[in-house]
């Protein structure tokens, strides 16, 4: 166990610290708690409840006296604790290859990929944020990504892949990464609510480029502003990858009922490339996977040879069939330019495409209407439910998605149980049909204002037509 000085700097009495907590309720006897300056609670309410669960010292952001532990003031409480955490646990992403992921749509899946591809790759992903009950929702608090990164070391791993998300970035849970490679997977609109602008939103995603050192890899898709992570990462290798274009490109894309085969061509020579699950973004996000391992020495054959077995995360594209022979997809897609990305590669081999989706409360109001008038371009019906609506009035959120569908003259009902709402979609669809089911994909809960409720679109679809297809 470290002493308080070696996280936080000398000066301070020689305490034994055992832990790192920014949840009061958390906290056991040995570790600094953290009060943390959120949007809904103050950590500083919390002080006493930490101190009397046994924290030995206590880091905020006020003009505090008086306290029976430790108390050190700092401009930024998140900051502190993301080095302390470095610290902590002996700054472990120095000895691994470190990976960070960001972009709008893609970081699950390209995260998950890059396990498949690079030998003793550890990986954390929002599907293991949430099965482990981890902090956040996609990009850990820093003692829980540093614990992950020390935990992935001390079992022989030798890299380390994570989701790095804006929010993530800009509240400093990547400070103090030792970062070996970074990717940009794309960019379009998303949690304006917390950003305010789009360059606010893309300044927080450069910040994982600045944490390259000289000679780091920077994977970039050729839609994304790759301008800006070149400013960004001046001393980086820039690689580009994407569709017909970059460093590393895919042409003569075919799809089969068993997959999609792909050209690959570029810098690092060419092959044949295959991937056992159907979509034009997941060639993509196939391509930002191996454009790293090629960045990272790997050659091309035995990633493509990887590639050709690999497997999607839980709750992407995941396929089902009907008893009455319709096609059931449900997927993770929850902003407009995901939502438009499944719907417009669905499309084509429908003969009716029904959507079932809502939008999160609390969250960026204005990708309701926009959502709205995508899937009341692309679907033939829609029915609107409830996405985590939290504190929001759902039939407020499921009216500003409504009015985005009857502005381009889409047809829609609003059912707001969303289990009742996939099985009327179920019950509509014949043979031929293609439902899709978009915006939670893997989660388990349904979050409301005071509670969280059990609930899984994939579930709901097992139980109703069976196990996925492969």
């Amino acid at each position: 166990m470290p002493w308080l000085s070696d996280l936080l700097g000398g000066g301070l009495p020689r305490v034994w610290v055992s832990g790192l907590s920014w949840d009061s309720r958390k906290v056991q006897p040995g570790h600094i708690f953290f009060a943390l300056s959120g949007t809904k609670v103050d950590g500083h309410s919390f002080i006493s409840e930490a101190i009397k669960n046994g924290a030995v010292a206590v880091v905020g952001e006020r003009e505090l006296s008086g306290l029976p532990v430790p108390y050190v003031r700092v401009e930024n409480a998140r900051k502190a604790m993301a080095q302390a955490a470095c610290a902590f646990y002996g700054h472990p992403t120095k000895k691994l290859v470190t990976i960070g992921v960001t972009g709008t749509n893609g970081k699950t899946t390209v995260v998950h990929l890059l396990g498949q591809l690079l030998p003793d790759c550890e990986t954390v992903t929002t599907v293991r944020v949430e099965e482990e009950g981890l902090s956040c929702v996609t990009t850990p608090e820093a003692p829980d990504l540093q614990r992950l990164a020390a935990g992935a070391l001390a079992q022989g791993r030798r890299f380390f892949a994570f989701e790095a998300s804006s929010i993530g970035l800009a509240q400093h849970r990547v400070d103090g990464v030792h970062l070996s490679c970074g990717v940009f997977t794309s960019f379009s609109r998303d949690h304006l609510d917390f950003h305010g602008s789009m360059e606010a939103y893309l300044s927080a995603k450069l910040q994982l480029f600045r944490l390259l050192p000289e000679g780091g890899l920077a994977v970039v898709c050729a839609r994304a502003p790759v301008s800006a992570v070149a400013k960004a990462a001046p001393k980086a290798r820039l690689l580009t990858y994407g569709l017909g274009k970059g460093d590393v490109f895919a042409t003569d894309i075919r799809f089969r009922p068993e997959g999609t085969s792909f050209r690959i061509s570029g810098k690092f020579g060419w092959g044949r490339g295959f991937l056992p699950f159907l979509g034009v973004h997941n060639v993509e996000n196939a391509l930002a996977a191996v454009t790293v391992g090629l960045g990272l020495g790997f050659p091309l054959g035995e990633l493509l040879a990887r590639l050709a077995e690999a497997g999607l995360p839980p709750g992407r594209l995941a396929q089902f069939l009907s008893p009455s022979g319709a096609r059931i997809v449900v997927d993770f897609a929850h902003n407009p330019e995901a939502l438009r990305t499944i719907l417009a590669g669905l499309r084509p081999k429908a003969k009716r495409l029904i959507l079932v989706f809502g939008c999160p409360g609390e969250a960026d109001r204005g990708k309701r209407f926009l959502m709205g008038e995508i899937a009341g371009r692309l679907a033939d019906l829609v029915f609107i439910t409830t996405d985590n609506p939290k504190s929001e009035d759902p039939r407020r959120i499921a009216a500003e998605i409504a009015a985005g569908v009857a502005k381009v003259g889409g047809t829609w009902a609003v059912i707001l149980e969303r289990g009742e709402a996939i099985r009327w979609a179920l019950r509509c669809a014949e043979a031929g049909d293609c439902v899709v089911i978009a915006g939670k994909g893997h989660e388990r809960y349904q979050h409301w204002a005071d509670r969280r409720e059990a609930f899984s679109d994939l579930q709901v679809v097992q139980e109703l037509v069976g196990a996925s297809l492969k």
